[in-house]
């Protein structure tokens, strides 16, 4: 580790390639063998964090990307990874955006409202296309998670409300209107969840809506997905069930469905994220200066923080934190370890037990892989950090460590 520092520098964010390889591995596995009521497809969802490397190793592990930008449609074009593999989301795809995904030849495009599938109809009729896309869904599921992670309640920015009927609306204009390929149907309830009832109850009321559209139309539905969301376990949420049990709760839930279908159970897509890289990714930190206040918080304060990991600021994320210089040593301080950035709010963590630090020492934040670097700034014009990817053999680069230089190229001369 202090040899990856020093190499490196801080922070760094450090990601293993062997336990990315076993989570799309665990998926995998357990789909086909839990889950043998249908075809099953596992989409990474890109937006917890991609590089090139990362979209060319999901590549190799035979999984498909969920996009949701312009941005890391580039990124997959960038990796040469297959188009025809791509699902692009997104609540508010830009004109700009969905001619690109045109253009690039993306699998399919999730269509988030209505404006976004007259947008789309009328770029399909002006290019003379017919792309596939799915239709996304508010279910109305209630999740236990952040209400910043909650994607699927009735007043969620995010699907057509299944409760109003503009789910079914849309679903019975697209096949009208017969300009677009209307693949599938498409949900999601949250993020971080840790029960399996969710996707259970998601899956019921798609094919529910998939079953009143076929009695007045015919159609039936290619594709099903319940989304991602699956969580990990965390400082506060020690338990967290397998991977199994999810495919196990799915595979239930579709065979009491099935004899009321009016045909087979279509292809299940899944879109994790955070349960395939967050226990992949470590952030390592260097001590800068510490203080002791009168009002009792002794701080310890990193070259990192909100810049490179808002999640605690943002919905209250925890972490734990080691000292891998003082591994061996017994825990004799409370600490508050507080980043660089100019807000109070600026936690990564508020109370920690660890050994005695000092300036210099290292400190590394794990399970760090999803969700931070996606939304790292350059609050306070700081550079953002390096983010390597290693092995048993080789140490790679993600992404090079921002400079000075790439900041000010912002700014005309």
């Amino acid at each position: 580790m202090s040899e990856l520092a020093h190499l490196y520098d801080t922070p760094l964010y450090i990601f293993d390639r062997a336990t990315i390889i076993n989570a799309c591995t665990r998926y995998r596995q357990a789909f086909s063998t839990d889950y043998t009521a249908s075809a099953v497809r596992i989409l990474y969802a890109s937006k917890a964090y991609i590089s090139p490397v990362l979209a060319q190793l999901c590549m190799e592990q035979d999984l498909g990307l969920d996009v949701v930008s312009g941005g890391e449609l580039q990124v997959a074009r960038h990796a040469s990874f297959p188009m025809e593999r791509v699902s692009f989301h997104g609540n508010n795809k830009s004109e700009a955006e969905l001619r690109m995904a045109l253009k690039m030849g993306v699998g399919r495009i999730v269509l988030d409202n209505w404006s976004e599938l007259e947008r789309l109809t009328r770029i399909a009729q002006e290019t003379a296309t017919r792309p596939a896309v799915l239709v996304r869904v508010a279910p109305d599921i209630d999740t236990d998670t952040h209400k910043y992670l909650q994607t699927g309640h009735a007043a969620a920015k995010f699907g057509f409300p299944l409760v109003s009927g503009d789910a079914r609306a849309a679903l019975l204009r697209i096949l009208q209107d017969d300009q677009l390929d209307l693949a599938g149907i498409h949900a999601h309830s949250g993020t971080l969840l840790r029960e399996t009832r969710p996707y259970e109850e998601c899956v019921e009321r798609l094919l529910s809506l998939a079953c009143e559209v076929y009695q007045e139309t015919r159609w039936w539905p290619e594709e099903i997905s319940p989304g991602g969301g699956w969580g990990i376990e965390t400082v506060d949420a020690l338990q967290m069930p397998s991977i199994a049990l999810l495919a196990q709760a799915l595979q239930r839930t579709v065979e009491a469905l099935q004899p009321k279908l009016p045909a087979p159970m279509p292809t299940l897509i899944l879109e994790p994220g955070r349960s395939i890289v967050a226990r992949a990714g470590l952030a390592v930190y260097r001590i800068g200066a510490t203080k002791a206040t009168p009002g009792g918080v002794n701080y310890i304060f990193v070259d990192g923080g909100m810049g490179d990991n808002i999640r605690p600021a943002l919905y209250g994320s925890q972490y734990t934190a080691l000292a891998p210089e003082h591994l061996l040593e017994p825990a004799a301080q409370t600490y508050c370890l507080s980043g660089r950035y100019c807000e109070s709010g600026d936690m990564l963590i508020e109370q920690i037990d660890l050994p005695e630090l000092q300036e210099g020492d290292l400190i590394c934040l794990p399970t760090a892989g999803a969700y931070s670097l996606p939304m790292a700034s350059n609050y306070n014009l700081v550079p953002r950090p390096a983010v390597i990817i290693v092995d048993e053999k080789r140490i790679e680069i993600m992404e090079r460590r921002e400079t000075y230089t790439d900041i000010l190229r912002r700014y005309p001369a």
